[in-house]
């Protein structure tokens, strides 16, 4: 597959998951790397869209919101047709669903490029064939996957974690000098600013109970934590994890902060980036955390981290592998929930007061 060289605008439409989108991004940059001249704009959902902001590599986002100004089929016209005013040369499409090739057919995108899956093949000009191989490995590799069809050049599929030298592969979020500043006001204003150090939590998980580890694990870890360290917690979460960090926050005897549902996503990055370390479930706050190169201690139940562990400078997963693991169901299928309840809180505490030994 070699789509014309004269490429001078691409159009990327993007993950609609927050996780998937933070993983997206090597393949972007190694999108760029390919058409360095290339004006390159991202077509994202409400929610994602903020991970994409300040990326030296995007010349713009296109925000696409099926709520209100995109509702409908009026509404996919109605983007379909401002798009093709924009005049695209290729569409690169790492979101999977038929309508991200549909929209861009009927934008009339000459090139057209991604997987051949959700019967949306015949709409694709570029058809990427999704192999038993590429199913196997990490999420990361299944977005470059599609620039290496491009004859983009991108890193060696290799087993999960990376080696350092494989950085390239590590997702990457910008923050602004404004965001930074305005993060450690907000602290200083909550009564957690000056030297004190903290540290992020995320108990929560949108997928379902099975990738959340309980709220008495992380309570304990939490105030041991607090107690050695002479550190606070905050912990984060959007508002569909508000019930189970209101849990967790009313349960702790030490000095921490909730912020669950109350931050825009922007503000959570730019808060997680001031966390010495952040111990979280699988989630979209976990590769947000890896990916600002905060030390991250990440817990996995029922999915698997050679898959979708996370990618950063320091990582460190925590898991029990069970008989029926990894299942990637949102509930127990047998109701007990082994994968989570075997995690020793011991072992959560290890790993983090390690990454707190190593900042000090």
């Amino acid at each position: 597959m070699r789509p014309s060289a004269d490429i001078k605008r691409i159009l990327m439409r993007v993950p609609n998951w927050i996780g998937d989108a933070v993983l997206c991004e090597p393949a972007l940059r190694a999108l760029k790397g390919l058409y360095p001249s290339a004006e390159i704009i991202a077509l994202a959902k409400p929610r994602v869209a903020p991970v994409f902001e300040n990326n030296p590599v995007l010349s713009g986002i296109m925000v696409y919101d099926v709520e209100s100004t995109h509702a409908g089929y009026g509404g996919l016209l109605r983007l379909s047709r401002r798009l093709r005013a924009e005049k695209f040369d290729m569409a690169v499409l790492f979101q999977n669903a038929f309508e991200a090739a549909l929209i861009a057919y009927l934008a009339r995108i000459p090139e057209r490029i991604g997987y051949a899956r959700d019967l949306r093949t015949p709409l694709l000009t570029g058809r990427v064939e999704l192999t038993g191989e590429i199913k196997k490995e990490h999420q990361v590799f299944y977005y470059l996957n599609i620039i290496k069809e491009l004859g983009g050049k991108t890193p060696v599929l290799s087993p999960y974690p990376p080696t350092c030298a494989e950085k390239e592969i590590f997702p990457e979020i910008r923050l602004r000098d404004a965001e930074i500043r305005g993060a450690q006001g907000f602290l200083e204003n909550k009564g957690f600013g000056g030297g004190e150090f903290l540290f992020g939590v995320s108990p929560g998980a949108s997928y379902g109970p099975a990738k959340r580890w309980g709220v008495g694990g992380f309570r304990e870890v939490i105030e041991r934590l607090s107690k050695d360290t002479d550190s606070a917690a905050v912990i984060f979460g959007g508002k569909d994890d508000e019930e189970v960090c209101r849990e967790l926050s009313g349960n702790l005897k030490v000095r921490h902060l909730n912020l669950a549902g109350r931050t825009s996503l922007r503000e959570f990055i730019a808060l997680a980036a001031r966390m010495r370390f952040f111990i979280t479930n699988d989630s979209g706050p976990m590769h947000v955390a890896a990916a600002l190169g905060v030390p991250t201690v990440a817990i996995f139940g029922s999915t698997e981290p050679m898959m979708t562990g996370p990618l950063g400078k320091r990582t460190e997963v925590i898991r029990k592998k069970v008989e029926c693991s990894p299942c990637f169901k949102k509930e127990c299928p047998y109701g007990h929930y082994k994968c989570m309840s075997a995690i020793n809180p011991d072992e959560v505490y290890a790993a983090s007061r390690a990454f707190f030994t190593e900042a000090a």
